[in-house]
């Protein structure tokens, strides 16, 4: 007789710039479909989903919300700004969209206090320094603060600078985490992160789906009209319900199957 694994089921959120926005649809629809979220891990565009959803505790109709709204423009003033030192805050500011309110909310927010049922979230950065992924994860943040290590995560390079994190005696340069493990499938896989079976939604512009086992689902939503830093006049909203179309019935059909019957993918 096959015994029967807990599903600790992880959603990986990957990189890709504005096309980020059709994580949004990919987890409403899962949510919708009563598909639950034991960890997120989060990777640039994908770690300010995760943040938000998880840590800040937005609802996914907050963050269907901020796509209707937000542009590339939003995110190039924001730019300026930082490398400005934020000494024009108050005139370039109210060109940033969402992008203030949003980082105030950040502030409060940690790796430990957690919403929607999520149990875990993960983060992964690019540690310039050293050349390689740097991870940071609920229980085991190492004193950082989350919003120093989302901002690191989606510091896409050239419009951002590199964040400098301290953790205990250790300084680390860090960055966009795209640059160096675009999609964390091998940390959400990880003991610290722990789950047996993982939703990757792949953001990215470039890059194929790799051949998976059956303890992994890959979605990759269609998104011609959106590039990393560009997207179409109407906003966002054209990722997100890329996303959401991209959880098809067959995809929910393997999810769900995980939980009736988990000793098939042993």
């Amino acid at each position: 007789m096959l015994a029967r694994e807990p599903v600790r089921l992880a959603v990986v959120l990957s990189a890709g710039g504005l096309r980020g926005a059709a994580h949004v649809g990919v987890l409403r629809r899962l949510i919708r479909d009563g598909i639950r979220i034991d960890a997120i891990v989060g990777v640039s565009a994908g770690a300010v989903i995760a943040a938000y959803y998880a840590a800040v505790g937005l609802d996914l109709e907050d963050l269907m919300a901020d796509a209707e709204t937000f542009s590339g423009r939003h995110l190039l003033t924001h730019s300026l700004n930082v490398h400005l030192g934020y000494r024009f805050d108050r005139a370039l500011g109210r060109w940033c969209g969402v992008i203030p309110d949003r980082l105030r909310q950040l502030e409060a927010a940690t790796f430990d206090r957690l919403h929607h049922g999520v149990q875990c979230l993960g983060i992964a950065c690019h540690d310039r320094s050293a050349g390689r992924p740097r991870y940071f994860w609920t229980g085991c943040d190492r004193g950082a603060r989350l919003i120093d290590i989302v901002k690191a995560s989606a510091s896409i390079p050239r419009l951002f600078p590199n964040v400098h994190v301290v953790c205990g005696q250790e300084r680390y340069q860090l960055t966009d985490g795209g640059i160096s493990d675009p999609v964390p499938l091998a940390f959400a896989r990880c003991p610290a992160i722990g789950a047996t079976h993982v939703i990757v939604s792949d953001c990215r512009w470039l890059g194929a789906a790799p051949p998976t086992d059956e303890k992994t689902v890959w979605i990759r939503p269609r998104m011609a009209g959106t590039g990393t830093l560009w997207a179409p006049h109407r906003g966002l909203m054209m990722a997100v319900r890329s996303g959401d179309a991209a959880v098809n019935g067959e995809v929910l059909g393997r999810i769900h199957g995980w939980f009736m019957h988990p000793e098939r993918a042993l």
